[in-house]
Order: C-alpha cells, then structure tokens, then sequence
C-alpha cells in the first residue's frame, strides 16, 4: 500500500508540474487550443526554432538550446563569443551547425550545439539573416552585404552577389532553396531574384510581377509544387518556380511580420500585428489556393520570431518566451490505387443483377451503365467485389459501363443484357 500511494502522489506530483506549464495566451474559445510554456528554455526573446534532423533548437540573443529526440527536456549551449545582438537562424551542412549572429557574423558547432566558435572568415559585413544550401554549398542571406557563399572546404566566406545592385537589393530578409533554384526576398517594394544555377547569377523578380511599394517578404516554405512566400501583406504562392506570384489573403489579416512552416499536411503560418499581438493561421497542403486560412489562435501581447513542428507539436517563438501547442501527428496518407488487374463483370450476358470482380479497393468507386446514345441508364456506389447490383429495370441490349474508384481513374467495358 505505501509503495502504490507513493506511485500515485508521484504520479500527482508529475500531473501538477505537467499543468503549470500551461498558460492562457489565446483568445480561441476555452479549452480549444492549450498552450504550453516551454520553462526549461528560460530565454525571454527567442529569435529562432528550428527543426534539424529531428532535433529542436532554440536560439536566443547570444545562446541556444537543443532538445532531446522527444522534445521533453533542454539543455543549454555555452555562451556565443563574440556575443551577437540575436540569433536568427541555424543550419545544420556537412556535420557542422551554422548560426546567424545579428551585429557579429558566423558561428559553428562540431558538437550538435554543445559549443560554438567565431567563424566568420572572409565575410563581409555584420548582419546575417538566414541560410539555405543547394548543390552541397552554403548560403546566407544578409541585412547589409547581399548574399555570400561558403567555400567548398568550408574554411571561408564571399560575396556571392552577381545580378544584383547593391542600392536596391542587398537587404535580405529571406532565402529558400527550392526544387529548381534559390529565392531571396528583399525588403524593397515587393523584389525577388532567382538564383540562375548555369549563370551563377541573379535575376531580379517582383511579387505579382511588378513593383509593390512597402512589400517586404520574411518567410519562405515550399509544398510539393508551390513555393509560398510570407510577406507584409499576407501571403503569396507560385507555382512556376518564383516566375509569377498568385496573392493568397482569404482569411489571413494585413500584418506588420510573418513567419511559417510546414508539416507532412498542413501549412501554419503566423502574422504579427499591432502592439505585439499575432494570429496563427492553418491550412491543409491538399487544399485549394481557393480555400481560405483557419485561425488557429490570436495570441495578445505576443510577437513571433519563427514557428517549427516536432513531434505532435506547434513551437512559437516569441519574445515572451518558447510556447507550443499539440497539434496531433502530421502523416501523410498515400491515395489507395485499384490495381489494374483482370478486371471484369459477371454475369455477362446478364439477367438481373451483376457483381464486380477484381476491380474495387476498400474505398469504393461509382459504377455506372451508358445506353447506345451515351446516356446514363443506371448508376451506384459500389464498396465490395462481392457486391450484387440489381439492373433487373434495365431493358434488353448492348450497354457500356465505366467504374471509378479511388485513384485509379475509370475501367470501361460492354455489357450485354439478355432477355429472362
């Protein structure tokens, strides 16, 4: 008995510790969406969340912390020196970490964030922003020198800048690579360039191709063929590879920042407006560019740096600290195929009825039969191969049929019905 009451105050004990790190931050109706304080990382400003490998870090002024493979528990780095205004990016390239060090330059770590040493070689100014590697090079983008490229020893940094004019475009606010090219996005009037790989040179684009005074983008994603960009002014997708620019604001609010990411379905993205207030936004990948955002929660009081997903869980940085939310695991349910194989109906001729062999996965699909003249005579949802369909109200005659199931596009053929 004093062994399960100890389990079981134990236990207590763990529940309480578990709900007084919950917090009241949204204005979401009660008990819909629960928010978490991240107390282990005691940073107040946290400028970068980012999932490496599986592995969360977050990135305060001058300091990171790195989570355990389950999120459960954080360990702090040793102190940047230097040490920078802010960090606001890390990458993980060729068995190193890189930070961004906001008024100094670069940092990495051989030890998976444990340490971190001054390595700024050859980099030209003090305001790095965000990474992005293609083609096994690294890349950062900059606040005040444009972009520079990593040496491939990886021992040095230069201006990597050809096609861009330093008057209008050295100001980055953003980088991604892409399937087909990097993107950079500059804070001057709605400018773009696309990284051309033959070149090595930079093509200036714009948001919606043209000029849009005031349109800063801050954030890139990518979703199988579209790239989105998080901008100002809600957000924006292309499905060209940066060429053209579609505006997506249905249902998401003008803001002052955002910030994104992405899981295995869904894409969240956050917008920072007014006196630090945000409003976190969800849509499913699959959908429409037609359908609009959901709001996730409007979080008063709270500005987001950066958002990341692990394990089950939505992480918001913000300068009130690290906080995060259950969202549920993000997997990716493949479309079930019928397999194309001796498909064929039975009776055939028929009589009264007829049953579907080979042909049906657990999903279903509609079955239906075309008089001569192409009209539909009979139609059903059919959800077994063993399943009876009656045609007994079909007249005598040559009929065509076509069946549609989940992913495997139509099956056609000709049926005869006999006279009884």
């Amino acid at each position: 008995m004093r062994i399960i009451c100890y389990v079981l105050s134990l236990f207590s004990f763990q529940y309480a510790f578990a709900q007084s790190d919950e917090i009241s931050v949204g204005t979401a109706s009660p008990g819909r969406v629960v928010w978490r304080l991240e107390r282990q990382v005691p940073l107040s400003d946290i400028y970068a969340i980012r999932n490496l490998g599986g592995r969360l870090y977050a990135a305060g002024a001058s300091q990171v912390y790195i989570a355990d493979r389950w999120g459960t528990s954080w360990a702090a780095s040793t102190e940047f020196n230097p040490a920078p205004a802010g960090i606001d990016d890390l990458v993980s390239f060729k068995g190193k970490l890189y930070a961004t060090g906001y008024g100094k330059g670069i940092y990495e770590s051989t030890d998976n964030g444990k340490t971190w040493r001054f390595a700024s070689q050859g980099f030209s100014g003090t305001s790095p922003i965000r990474f992005a590697e293609r083609k096994g090079r690294l890349y950062v983008a900059t606040d005040d020198q444009g972009i520079q490229q990593l040496n491939a020893a990886g021992t040095s940094w230069a201006a990597f800048n050809k096609g861009l004019d330093f008057r209008t475009s050295y100001s980055f606010n953003a980088i991604i690579n892409t399937d087909s090219c990097l993107i950079g996005g500059m804070g001057a009037n709605g400018t773009l360039v696309i990284l051309d790989d033959k070149t090595a040179q930079w093509n200036i684009r714009y948001h919606g191709g043209g000029i849009l005074p005031g349109l800063t983008t801050f954030d890139f994603v990518q979703t199988g063929k579209h790239v989105w960009a998080f901008t100002n002014s809600r957000a924006y997708v292309s499905g060209d590879n940066g060429a053209t620019w579609l505006y997506v604001p249905a249902g998401m609010r003008h803001g002052g920042v955002s910030r994104a990411t992405t899981t295995a379905t869904h894409i969240y993205a956050a917008v920072n407006f007014g006196d630090n207030h945000t409003i976190v936004y969800k849509r499913r990948i699959a959908e429409p560019l037609s359908e609009a955002w959901t709001t996730v929660d409007t979080l008063a009081g709270y500005y987001t740096y950066g958002l990341a997903y692990a394990n089950g869980r939505l992480y918001v940085a913000t300068q009130k600290g690290l906080i995060s939310t259950f969202t549920g695991p993000s997997i990716e349910v493949p479309r079930q195929k019928i397999p194309y194989r001796d498909f064929f109906v039975y009776p055939n001729p028929s009589i009264g009825q007829v049953t579907l062999a080979n042909g049906l996965a657990a999903g279903g699909g509609e079955f239906r039969l075309y008089d001569g003249n192409g009209k539909v005579a009979w139609s059903g949802i059919v959800s077994s191969d063993s399943q009876p369909l009656d045609i007994s109200k079909l007249a005598p005659g040559t009929y065509y049929y076509t069946l549609t199931g989940n992913g495997a596009g139509e099956r056609k053929g000709r049926l005869e019905i006999a006279r009884p």
